[in-house]
């Protein structure tokens, strides 16, 4: 289980903004952070992969803490082993697609990455650039560079924000599938509730900077979110 109870406030002169978060993400399934935009989802993410610090609470991933305020615990990025694919997809634009992942893969190609190329359905693109990609395959090349390395939870940050509805089905698609070989930890944030629904166990809802209420997503979407 990834247990967070996380507080973080930001101020400057013109506002205060508050974050709290508390849930529980199950492991080895896909969980969903959800809430409206600038409610402080993506921070959420940036909190839990070490790339910003809480001001108190902690952060437990099975049996080991990665932040805990009390006893001034706070892990560095490289020692949670986490894979991070960032809305703008961050990937090499002067490498093509193999590039990419062989710097993921440390500089060739593992039988893990090119497992995961296969499933993801990316093999016809290795010779392109990240210019000659449509949205949806570049979010697929971003997200097997992501799960590379074996990491122990992935962090989707809007994955699905720039693409039309036919590429977010046929990404959802290949996410499972890497998810279902992988079994690996995730959590997406989304402000959609259509994809919360089709790829999510477990969904976190974000409603005035805290945590409202947290569950199965077909159930609470039934009442009003």
């Amino acid at each position: 289980m990834l247990k967070i109870d996380i507080h973080k406030t930001y101020a400057s002169k013109k506002r205060k903004s508050i974050i709290h978060c508390q849930g529980e993400f199950e492991l080895g399934v896909t969980s969903a952070l959800y809430g409206k935009s600038g409610i402080g989802k993506s921070t959420i993410l940036r909190l839990i992969a070490g790339l910003e610090t809480p001001d108190s609470g902690s952060i437990k991933f099975g049996n080991q803490f990665w932040y805990d305020a009390e006893q001034k615990i706070n892990l560095p990025i490289r020692d949670r082993n986490i894979g991070f694919v960032f809305q703008e997809f961050n990937l090499f634009p002067n490498m093509t697609v193999e590039g990419n992942l062989c710097y993921a893969s440390e500089k060739q190609l593992s039988k893990r990455t090119k497992d995961l190329i296969e499933i993801a359905e990316i093999g016809n693109l290795m010779k392109s650039y990240p210019n000659e990609l449509s949205g949806g395959e570049k979010q697929r090349v971003a997200i097997v560079r992501a799960l590379c390395q074996s990491p122990e939870l992935l962090l989707l940050d809007e994955p699905f924000s720039a693409l039309d509805d036919d590429a977010i089905g046929e990404l959802i698609a290949a996410f499972k599938r890497l998810q279902f070989e992988t079994g690996i930890t995730v959590i997406v944030v989304s402000h959609r509730k259509d994809v919360i629904i089709e790829m999510a166990t477990n969904v976190v809802h974000i409603k005035d900077d805290r945590t409202i209420v947290q569950g199965n997503p077909r159930e609470l979407l039934k009442r009003s979110f």
